[in-house]
């Protein structure tokens, strides 16, 4: 039976990049996404591969719909083996005192609150069968601070130590769990981030930014083969060994390929 991986945020950037890498090494993807019809053109790509996808529409910070989405999951194919936490936003983008108190809290409620409802949702299916994937999609963000992104800074800091707490609390009841810091890759992010203006993230040019495939492809390793020694660790795709690891364990000549402008 086929493993079945609920990916957030999988309209488009790393979280599409994800699914489609998901559906190549045989696994089905649910796509949460806030609009479904934003996602059709994810749906054509994994169906090109000969995979297949469901496509189910919710809002992460929307705790009721999160677990409706997996409720329905749970109804189609009676198991979530895997949950990717990668919908994210990076605004409001400014000195802290200059932002928007609503948009400062979005940011945490999608970032951080997001994922919460992501992993209350699944964890009980998880925990009855003994096994399960988490991964969150972390960021540098997590570890150092940039100017003009204090909501993200501290979201994605509050998402490391669930990452490490959740992999405290279920390690050793079979569920994995993993952050991954993607670095600069294409997203429709970078494009908010470059007109900003704002510190050095902003300046970089969009021909010095990685695909979406290179962290998916890494993403979709440690979905699949969950890697014991790197359980509970917030991983970053600096790490050139971390690369050639999954590259040589997951024998993906897609892997492979991802990796060669690296």
């Amino acid at each position: 039976m086929a493993l079945i991986a609920i990916v957030t945020g999988a309209a488009r950037g790393i979280g599409a990049a994800t699914a489609i890498a998901l559906a190549r090494r045989g696994v089905t993807p649910v796509l949460i996404v806030r609009e479904p019809a934003a996602a059709a053109e994810v749906q054509h790509a994994i169906a090109a591969t000969g995979g297949t996808c469901e496509v189910i529409g919710a809002d992460v910070t929307d705790l009721a719909a999160v677990r409706e989405a997996v409720a329905l999951t749970l109804d189609r194919h009676g198991k979530v083996d895997i949950a990717v936490n990668n919908a994210g936003v990076i605004h409001p983008i400014g000195a802290l005192a200059d932002t928007d108190p609503g948009a400062w809290a979005r940011n945490v409620e999608v970032n951080l609150v997001g994922p919460y409802h992501v992993c209350h949702a699944v964890l009980p299916s998880m925990l009855a069968r003994g096994s399960g994937v988490i991964v969150n999609v972390s960021s540098g963000a997590a570890h150092a601070p940039r100017e003009g992104w204090t909501a993200y800074c501290s979201a994605k800091a509050g998402l490391f130590m669930m990452t490490r707490g959740l992999a405290l609390e279920y390690g050793e009841r079979g569920v994995a769990v993993y952050g991954l810091q993607p670095g600069l890759i294409d997203t429709g992010m970078q494009v908010s981030i470059r007109q900003s203006g704002i510190n050095e993230i902003s300046r970089v040019q969009r021909a010095s930014l990685a695909s979406p495939d290179r962290p998916a492809s890494v993403i979709a390793w440690l979905c699949c083969d969950a890697p014991g020694d790197l359980r509970g660790l917030d991983l970053s795709m600096s790490d050139d060994g971390l690369r050639e690891r999954a590259a040589q364990q997951a024998g993906d000549p897609t892997l492979h390929r991802a990796w060669q402008d690296a």
